[in-house]
């Protein structure tokens, strides 16, 4: 097997990164096994209008608070 210099890198950056992700946790099983409420079920929605120029879009708003 003829292995050049910068493949030998991208095989060893391969490892490495792959080993560092199951390291940190992010397993895809674990994380596909948990199930997680959807946040926005719980949030009111509210029409506003964009400030930031001067076309004024229309943007909708998810609020879980006072609406403050």
């Amino acid at each position: 097997m003829d292995v050049s210099r910068r493949q030998f890198f991208k095989i060893c950056a391969g490892g490495m990164a792959g080993t560092t992700v199951a390291a940190l946790g992010f397993a895809p099983k674990q994380a596909l096994a948990q199930a997680r409420n959807y946040k926005l079920l719980r949030a009111k929605e509210i029409r506003n209008t964009c400030t930031y120029c001067s076309v004024g879009c229309g943007l909708l708003m998810y609020s879980l608070g006072d609406g403050a």
